[in-house]
């Protein structure tokens, strides 16, 4: 897995932003660390919404 081509959201209210714009996840799960996160594949809108 190239982990360059995607993006690891721990932060819920990010999370929530992304959904917004109606971009959907790839999958979620829990860290090693027990935080869960979800998988986004990283576009070009994604990071708009990431930066804005």
């Amino acid at each position: 897995m190239n982990k360059s081509k995607y993006f690891f959201c721990y932060d819920l209210a990010l999370k929530r932003k992304i959904d917004t714009y109606g971009i959907r996840y790839i999958t979620t799960a829990i860290s090693n660390k027990g935080h869960r996160f979800w998988l986004y594949e990283k576009t070009e809108e994604l990071k708009k919404i990431i930066e804005g």
